[in-house]
């Protein structure tokens, strides 16, 4: 058998070899730059540390590609924006087959790895990913159980023969017991009873699950959950801090009691302040269970949301599904703006306070020319008695603005004489006025003036108020064209680079400015050689 392969290895260079000389790529000889990946086997979570294992195994020999020089360990990051990515975090020797990842926490959430093995010219490809089991758990305070559940570990497929359910009364997680085994479903849920009856109350339960791949001895932990059997504390306080309109969403940010023992929170959006009134239309948007959450973004009903104002709310629930508080209610902003000529009206709604708290109005205005400006503060009232505004953009005329400009309202619902305050910010609205257009009446081709404007007479150009694209044609008194250029002005050239002859043309100007919507100028223009 050992001659056997070494005459087929043999054979395989030789192949090689000849695809080479004839320039032929048969085996896909670049990819040989490249070392095998290795076999991914499994992941484990250390339930006292909460630290991630990996293990893998060498790739096998290969007769042409390259054996590895170590391996690369990836994990799935997950940016602020939401962004998914596999990022590098260590590179590893070519004798060591596994790798703890202290950097992460696996009982926050659920890791994602892939291993790649590092090669002379290039790594190879990246193995599948494998995540790891996450597993939470609640009391049922109405049937005194617990009832844990916990993700199905990927990389294994449906090759896992079963969970078992480990569970403990201290953070020695070498000391559990198991509880149960159940078979290895995708998703699990299990409920603990101590012999058939309730659990005690007053205990702290830990648990974790581990999981076995079918036919070999491999196995993985979970992350480590605890649970209180206490009688829910409920919350001294909840408070809904700021809500804040950004791109396609609208972020609420609250605060909760961290000492509460309860782990059943429910973010609601009303649309009236009061109760009976918003009744029908109060809508869940979000359940978690982790008091220390501090943001959810809202990003249903988008267009609805510009147009109309939400209230939201904080509930709190026991484990029989009892609402028993309630945090306060914050509403959203909505700015309206509507332009004419120079000016533009904005108005809005006032924000809601149950205590009748003082609330300063403030909006900001961005302007470009042509990028984009700071947000510039154009209006600061407190308990103002009309919610409208005026804002005169006249002093931007002429300075080379672009004719869009961008409001968005903050509402400051003062708490306290110290100058705590609750925040609600609108989403930004933007409107374009219309660029005004002058068009001079004559050009000389030959003149060196300079005009008051600062345009030179030997350039037939429109001066427009805001920064805009345009097109400018130039037509003899017949209906020729003369001249057509976008962005620039006649210099009295004809296309043959011969200078027009003295007398009438007609114009036509298009402006484009950036809504798109056309302004169209037309007249009449003359050519003269001399002072005019």
């Amino acid at each position: 058998m050992i001659r056997k392969l070494f005459i087929s290895n043999r054979f395989i260079l030789a192949i090689a070899l000849f695809c080479a000389l004839c320039g032929t790529n048969v085996l896909g000889q670049d990819e040989y730059d490249q070392p095998l990946p290795p076999t991914f086997d499994y992941i484990t979570v250390n339930p006292n540390s909460g630290y991630p294992t990996l293990h893998w195994t060498a790739p096998p020999d290969h007769p042409v590609r390259p054996a590895p020089t170590g391996y690369i360990i990836y994990r799935r990051i997950i940016d602020n924006l939401g962004n998914s990515r596999k990022e590098p975090i260590d590179t590893l020797a070519k004798n060591i087959f596994s790798y703890t990842d202290t950097q992460v926490n696996a009982g926050v959430k659920p890791e994602s790895y892939t291993i790649a093995s590092n090669g002379d010219n290039e790594p190879s490809t990246q193995t599948s990913e494998h995540k790891t089991a996450f597993v939470t758990a609640r009391f049922d305070t109405c049937q005194y159980r617990l009832i844990v559940d916990w993700s199905h570990y990927e990389g294994w497929g449906n090759r896992i023969e079963y969970y078992k359910v480990f569970v403990g009364t201290d953070l020695n997680a070498d000391l559990f017991t198991q509880a149960d085994s159940v078979l290895g479903l995708v998703d699990s849920t299990f409920i603990y009873e101590v012999d058939g009856n309730p659990i005690e109350t007053n205990t702290t339960y830990y648990l974790y699950i581990e999981g076995k791949k079918k036919n070999v001895e491999l196995y993985t932990k979970s992350n480590l959950t605890s649970i209180s059997t206490n009688v829910p504390i409920p919350p001294s306080f909840m408070y809904v801090d700021s809500i804040l309109a950004s791109g396609k969403q609208t972020e609420i940010y609250f605060t909760i009691d961290t000492e509460t023992e309860y782990t059943d929170f429910r973010i609601t959006r009303w649309e009236q302040p009061d109760y009976v009134g918003s009744l029908f239309s109060a809508r869940t948007l979000n359940s978690f269970s982790d008091p220390n959450t501090m943001f959810y973004a809202d990003t249903t009903d988008l267009w609805t949301a510009r147009s109309r104002k939400f209230y939201y709310k904080i509930d709190a629930y026991d484990g029989c599904d009892v609402r028993v508080d309630s945090s306060n209610l914050c509403n959203s902003m909505i700015i309206r703006a509507f332009p004419k000529e120079s000016r533009v009206s904005l108005s809005w709604d006032s924000y809601y306070s149950p205590d009748d708290n003082d609330v300063r109005y403030k909006i900001y205005r961005t302007a470009f020319a042509p990028e984009q400006l700071e947000p510039e503060l154009i209006y600061d009232e407190v308990n103002p008695l009309d919610t409208t505004f005026v804002d005169d953009l006249s002093i931007f005329r002429g300075r080379s603005y672009n004719p869009q400009f961008c409001y968005y309202l903050e509402a400051y619902e003062i708490l306290s004489p110290m100058g705590k305050h609750r925040l609600s910010r609108s989403q930004p609205v933007c409107v374009e006025v219309t660029p005004d257009v002058v068009m001079p009446n004559a050009i000389d081709p030959l003149s060196q003036v300079v005009n008051d404007d600062g345009k030179p007479r030997n350039v037939f150009v429109p001066t427009i108020s805001f920064v805009a694209d345009y097109k400018l044609t130039i037509y003899s008194r017949w209906g020729g064209i003369v001249y057509e250029g976008v962005n620039a002005g006649w210099d009295g050239r004809l296309q043959n680079g011969q200078h027009a002859k003295e007398g009438t043309y007609i114009y036509r100007l298009e402006v484009y400015p950036p809504s798109k919507r056309t302004i169209s100028k037309t007249g009449y223009l003359s050519v003269v050689y001399g002072p005019f």
